[in-house]
């Protein structure tokens, strides 16, 4: 059960893995949020446990350099809600609303909170 667990926790913190020759702090602020808004909006909408925490989200869209719809219509964005789509449609849904928390680091982390 610990290796399903690593294992779907891996695709998610890889969803973002769009090969650059070369990456840019900028670049990489760029994927890290556009993927941590994609299981945002999942956990939204299927975590009743789990919250957005959207004054670090709007601090990091700002960081960003592109606004909210930008970065939903980016590639990062659409591979990460692909690979939870995948994920969800699996006998391994039940898990992502206990991984999405932690699924994102660097410039994602934070996004995706437990309520309180």
């Amino acid at each position: 059960m610990k290796f399903a667990t690593l294992a779907a926790a891996a695709l998610l913190a890889l969803g973002t893995g769009a090969a650059h020759a070369e990456v840019t702090e900028q670049d990489a602020i760029q994927a890290q949020v556009a993927g941590a808004m994609a299981s945002g909006d999942y956990a939204s909408a299927n975590c009743p446990n789990l919250t957005v925490d959207k004054e670090r989200l709007a601090e990091q869209i700002k960081k960003s350099g592109k606004t909210a719809e930008q970065l939903r219509a980016s590639e990062d964005y659409v591979e990460q809600r692909d690979g939870i789509k995948g994920i969800a449609a699996t006998n391994k849904a039940p898990w992502l609303c206990l991984l999405l928390p932690l699924a994102h680091g660097g410039y994602g982390r934070g996004f995706v909170i437990e309520k309180e």
